[in-house]
């Protein structure tokens, strides 16, 4: 008897198994009452009977089969969570209408926790959008899927153009933690991880945080604190060296000491507006942000470098900015350039726009640079006269207007430099 404890093959096989045992065994209790009774019109009557129980027995089987068939739709359905598709119960009462009704909760609460997730995951690529620093979304075979509008800053051209892109080709590596490949990029960008599901797979989500603004800061501090500190010194010193020359003046009779006094009086005023102008580099700027045209800007350069016979272009150029600030750096720029021994007509004045910033670069034909990595060094200087303060100047501006300014070699193979500042592009700017 060990055939009645096995286990059946399948619930289809099992009751179709019973549907036909049922049907042989009420087909021959229907043929022995009929032979024991041996009258006819009970053939009539039990015939009939016979046929509709079991027409009832396979519907009943079919209804089974079905509701199981529609509780399996439905399952498939959550697995590729789809929620909207609801199965008909088959039965009011018992253990398959609970088992139907567990599963529209559960349906119910998938379908809440999806929505709760579709809006987290809404609620991040906003996010992503709003932060002005790039991030990047790569999805589970790491090609580009997602980013912000800072991508363009990072890599020179919107993410819509290198959709689908692998990490490779962006020059980034996972192993043995996130980093760019170059060198360069890699000491100026610190690249924050984190992983998160998107529509049931994982996705990678890379923060880029540019580390070289925060060494900068620290640099400018730590400047700035010596410039503190030598300005407090030397005015100290100063002030009884000009004070003693003056009270000695009219004691001293003689020319020659008469000329000492005076040389030293100019010495130590000349150090004064020395340590005066350094101070400037600890002062916050009072910013008047207007807008302005490019043509404008260059029309008041022109007069104060009449004879540099400047030259320019993109003067169509709408900016908005501080036009005297700008115009003070500019000054500035084009003083050095001179300085360097650019001829006369040389100088070249660029304002155009790249992607989502402004430029305004000052190119010359002069000697060129000597030490680049100097350059925006206080009290670093190449000029016989020169004390080192210009360019950290200018750059303090141009930082202070939220751009930024480099001074490189000439790109297209002549002598000279280019000095460029970059500066926030605005909505409101356009043509003149």
């Amino acid at each position: 008897m060990a055939w009645i404890n096995r286990r059946p093959a399948s619930l289809e096989r099992h009751s179709l198994a019973l549907s036909v045992g049922l049907l042989l065994c009420s087909l021959a209790a229907v043929v022995l009452a009929g032979l024991w009774f041996g009258l006819w019109w009970l053939w009539l009557l039990l015939v009939p009977a016979w046929l509709l129980l079991n027409k009832w027995q396979f519907a009943r089987r079919r209804q089974m089969l079905a509701a199981f068939n529609r509780a399996s739709v439905q399952l498939e359905a959550m697995h590729n969570q789809d929620y909207s598709l609801q199965a008909k119960a088959a039965y009011q009462t018992g253990i398959a209408a609970s088992f139907q009704q567990q599963l529209q909760q559960l349906s119910s609460q998938l379908q809440q926790r999806k929505s709760f997730f579709d809006e987290q995951q809404f609620l991040l690529y906003r996010l992503i959008d709003q932060l002005n620093t790039p991030i990047l979304v790569f999805d589970h075979k790491q090609q580009l899927s997602y980013a912000n509008a800072e991508f363009d800053s990072l890599f020179g051209q919107p993410w819509q153009s290198l959709r689908k892109a692998s990490a490779e080709l962006l020059g980034l590596h996972s192993e043995p933690h996130w980093h760019f490949a170059d060198s360069e990029r890699q000491r100026q960008w610190q690249i924050r991880h984190s992983r998160f599901m998107d529509q049931g797979q994982r996705h990678q989500l890379l923060v880029f945080i540019n580390i070289q603004a925060a060494l900068r800061d620290t640099e400018l501090e730590a400047w700035q604190q010596l410039i503190r500190v030598l300005s407090h010194e030397i005015r100290n010193s100063l002030t009884p060296v000009l004070a003693l020359s003056e009270q000695l003046q009219p004691k001293l009779a003689a020319e020659r000491d008469q000329q000492a006094l005076q040389v030293i009086r100019q010495r130590s005023q000349h150090l004064q507006d020395f340590v005066s102008r350094y101070s400037e580099l600890n002062k916050p700027l009072s910013i008047n942000l207007q807008p302005l045209c490019a043509a404008d800007l260059f029309a008041a350069l022109q007069p104060l470098f009449s004879d540099a016979a400047l030259q320019a272009s993109g003067l169509s150029l709408r900016l908005y900015s501080d036009a005297t600030l700008l115009q003070q750096v500019l000054i500035n720029l084009i003083k050095n350039a001179i300085e360097a021994g650019s001829p006369p007509g040389t100088l070249l004045l660029q304002f155009a726009r790249q992607h989502n910033q402004l430029q305004i670069s000052v190119s010359d034909l002069g000697h060129g640079i000597s030490n680049s990595r100097d350059l925006f060094v206080p009290f670093y200087t190449t000029k016989a006269q020169g004390q080192g303060i210009g360019l950290q100047l200018c750059r303090n501006i141009v930082r202070q207007l939220a751009g930024e300014m480099s001074l490189a070699p000439r790109s297209d193979g002549q002598q000279g430099c280019c000095a460029t500042i970059s500066l926030p592009w605005h909505a409101a700017d356009a043509g003149c």
